[in-house]
């Protein structure tokens, strides 16, 4: 088994922290993992035994995020992405491989963008260039049912957000919502102002950065019935970044880490390892979905 080890940093006057398990003869690059807004850095533990067979897997809580210091949703995804490098430099990696889930999309896009030669691909699950007003709107009322302190509302607001409606197949759909509605439940008031400014830091967001992303290897999909980041928002991320590919997995919603935990692990597995992704029983046909180099300056 892998050893396991969990450091602690500081970035702009606000505590965070990561968790590494160690390849010590890995055959890729460092896998660094970003989860959504409601995650920790345990988030993905289940799917990552595949990766830490090829690589060293950093899981990460940055400022605002799990047992990191709550941060403020004035501070917005620049401030994030700032961390993430900052992260990067404090363990010496040079080129990694990024995966950024839902809330971390932003975070991990802007550092390919700034920083492509830091990374060596580029993963992006429930991808969105910028959130519609009906998904805001949905946040916001998540948000509203959190200051009310009504934690049953929350629990079905959140549900309603998150997932796609009845009469969709998607795997698991009653465990799933049970295991969603419990959990956003039971927020506790320490947790609280957490989930509102990363709720808020979302709201607020203005989109990616124009430009693109040129000479990274990169992988977007989610699941065929998400509702919260539609399919055809995670095409048009797909459309800034020169070479990249799109899919969604059959089956499967916003949360298809939980819905099919299996079938995404192989996925991000073979994509870290330069594995071929054609053919795969779970997965929509791929899509070239790369820009130009000529329109992204």
């Amino acid at each position: 088994m892998n050893a396991e080890k969990v450091r602690h940093f500081t970035f702009g006057g606000f505590g965070y922290r990561c968790r590494i398990v160690e390849n010590v003869t890995p055959v890729t690059e460092p896998v660094v993992v970003i989860g959504g807004a409601f995650q920790d850095m345990y988030a993905y533990q289940r799917l990552e035994a595949l990766w830490a067979a090829s690589a060293t897997v950093v899981s990460v809580d940055l400022p605002g995020s799990g047992a990191a210091d709550v941060l403020p949703a004035s501070y917005g995804f620049d401030f994030l992405v700032a961390a993430l490098a900052n992260l990067l430099d404090r363990l010496g990696f040079g080129r990694v491989n990024l995966f950024g889930a839902s809330y971390a999309v932003p975070i991990a896009y802007g550092l390919a963008q700034e920083q492509r030669e830091r990374v060596a691909r580029l993963a992006l699950v429930g991808a969105a260039p910028v959130y519609p007003p009906e998904q805001r709107a949905a946040l916001q009322a998540m948000a509203d049912a959190l200051r009310s302190g009504d934690a049953g509302a929350y629990a079905r607001m959140s549900v309603a957000a998150l997932l796609s409606p009845g009469g969709l197949e998607i795997c698991k759909r009653a465990v799933v919502t049970r295991v969603l509605a419990g959990t956003m439940g039971s927020v506790t008031a320490a947790d609280i102002p957490r989930h509102l400014a990363s709720t808020q830091r979302v709201i607020d967001w203005e989109g990616l950065r124009s430009g693109g992303i040129q000479g990274v290897p990169a992988l977007v999909f989610t699941g065929e019935h998400d509702t919260l980041t539609h399919p055809s928002l995670g095409r048009e991320v797909a459309a800034t970044i020169v070479g990249s590919v799109f899919s969604l997995i059959r089956d499967a919603d916003h949360l298809c880490h939980i819905e099919r935990p299996r079938q995404m692990s192989e996925l991000l597995g073979r994509f870290f390892t330069d594995q071929p992704l054609g053919g795969l029983p779970y997965l929509t046909a791929l899509e070239n979905h790369g820009a130009e180099p000529a329109l992204v300056p």
